[in-house]
């Protein structure tokens, strides 16, 4: 089981079991961690020897799931974070700090929906009490301000030309429309949270990631029990994908294909 299904079944044991009363929405805690995963993804900061996340994060909510999430925000907050923390150690992002998660309440939100923004800010200023702290094993870094870190990103390469345009097609078992990436991360799995869902038993519930860095598109394996193939050539391993390789996740074979 990898860490994400592992991270999962924790969530919906020690958060929906002392909460099962409060959420009536359709915004589970599983859900919410599963849309603060894919921010964080989606704002790496990616240098030449490290990947550093986002610290504070505001969950913008409609007001009947702020009320609800609200009555025992610090709880949630605390297990959400953790998640953070845990799937950061596992694909070896850096933290300056404790993940930080701020609820609001916000007009113009469906409810059961969310939307998240996220920083990286200095430490001292993204904790929501004093007695929070940098967590051991996870931060390699010093205190860093916005302007220090977008000075270590630009130092390491990472502010890089735009992405160019990129998209995944379903070649097999039969014809499907091009996926365009929604950003520098394009989520594949069974999932229904995932930009490209495959609904096949061989593929992992968050199988594999397409992202963007440094100028070229690279695909990781998220844990999965099968792995991924690139040109017929199964792995576990990162590999840099080119114009026209074929991708194989479970029994589905994509064409990927950029500008």
């Amino acid at each position: 089981m990898g860490v994400f299904s592992k991270l999962e079944n924790a969530m919906q044991g020690a958060v929906e079991g002392p909460f099962n009363r409060l959420f009536r929405t359709r915004l589970e805690p599983v859900e919410l961690s599963n849309k603060l995963i894919r921010v964080m993804e989606s704002h790496l900061q990616i240098g030449h020897d490290k990947k550093l996340a986002p610290n504070l994060y505001h969950v913008y909510l409609n007001k009947n799931d702020y009320v609800r999430f609200n009555a025992y925000a610090q709880s949630l907050q605390q297990q959400l974070a953790q998640v953070l923390i845990d799937v950061a150690r596992d694909r070896g992002y850096t933290l300056t700090s404790r993940p930080v998660i701020r609820f609001i309440e916000a007009e113009g939100i469906v409810t059961g929906q969310a939307r998240i923004e996220c920083e990286t800010v200095d430490p001292r200023l993204a904790q929501a009490n004093p007695a929070a702290a940098p967590i051991d094993g996870v931060d390699e870094t010093v205190s860093m301000s916005p302007q220090q870190a977008a000075a270590l990103a630009q130092k390491n390469g990472a502010m890089a030309a735009p992405m160019p345009p990129a998209w995944l097609t379903l070649y097999r078992p039969v014809k499907g429309n091009p996926v365009p990436f929604p950003g520098p991360v394009l989520h594949i799995g069974r999932h229904l949270t995932n930009d490209v869902v495959v609904n096949d038993k061989k593929v992992s519930r968050q199988h594999a990631v397409i992202r963007y860095e440094n100028g070229q598109f690279i695909i990781y394996d998220l844990h999965s029990t099968n792995g991924i193939g690139v040109n017929g050539v199964m792995t576990h391993n990162p590999v840099p994908l080119k114009n026209n390789d074929l991708v194989t996740v479970g029994s589905h074979e994509f064409i990927f294909q950029r500008r």
